[in-house]
């Protein structure tokens, strides 16, 4: 994958972030529910997600962290990684107790094992074509499976739609389920039953990969 594109994401988020600050929009959410209801479908990877250790790829300002501190009861090990300096200057600001790091996982090693990788939003901007949109996904899921030691949750935008964002990337779902089976794990879990916006039919797709083969 292009270092050019990973650069153009953290010049993008970056702009996003002086913009709007700590607010859902510094991520490309509309709302804060919207946001914290993708987070609920994340967290259903696994009942010990409280007690775990977990790595938050694509962390921006440290929402998920704030999720799991008001909804989970998170009492467990928090690491936050992103691309985008500006994101991780204001995600320690709202949890000086975490940890974050300004870091790519392409391009640099992280020499570390979560119990969990929790991944959201991250896959939902449009590169030159879908071609390369699917490889920079698996090229992340690869890197990032390798860093679990019990599963990883990921969300993406589904092709199962009746509109689509033209400054946005969508995945058929069954596509990504094949590309799980056969390069990291036996054990996957599709959800494509949830809504995030009411009275909205689901536009994205949320998954659970396991490790040992056991949900």
């Amino acid at each position: 994958m292009s270092e050019n594109i990973v650069r153009t994401l953290a010049q993008h988020y970056d702009a996003l972030v002086r913009k709007h600050g700590d607010a859902p929009e510094a991520s490309q959410w509309s709302d804060r529910d919207t946001q914290f209801r993708r987070f609920a479908v994340l967290a259903g990877i696994a009942p010990d997600l409280a007690v775990s250790s977990i790595l938050d790829l694509g962390c921006g300002t440290g929402a998920l962290l704030t999720f799991l501190n008001e909804h989970v009861g998170f009492n467990g090990s928090y690491t936050g990684l992103d691309i985008s300096p500006e994101a991780i200057k204001v995600a320690r600001q709202n949890h000086p107790e975490a940890r974050f790091l300004h870091h790519d996982l392409l391009t640099s090693t992280l020499d570390e094992y979560f119990d969990y990788v929790m991944i959201s939003g991250i896959f939902n901007n449009k590169m030159k074509d879908e071609e390369t949109c699917m490889q920079y996904l698996q090229d992340i899921l690869t890197k990032a499976f390798g860093l679990a030691r019990k599963g990883m949750a990921f969300n993406a935008m589904s092709k199962y739609v009746d509109y689509e964002d033209e400054n946005l990337c969508y995945f058929q779902p069954e596509d990504i389920v094949s590309f799980c089976k056969k390069k990291l794990s036996s054990c996957v879990t599709l959800r494509h039953d949830y809504r995030v916006k009411d009275n909205v039919i689901p536009f994205e797709f949320t998954m659970y990969i396991y490790k040992d083969g056991k949900a």
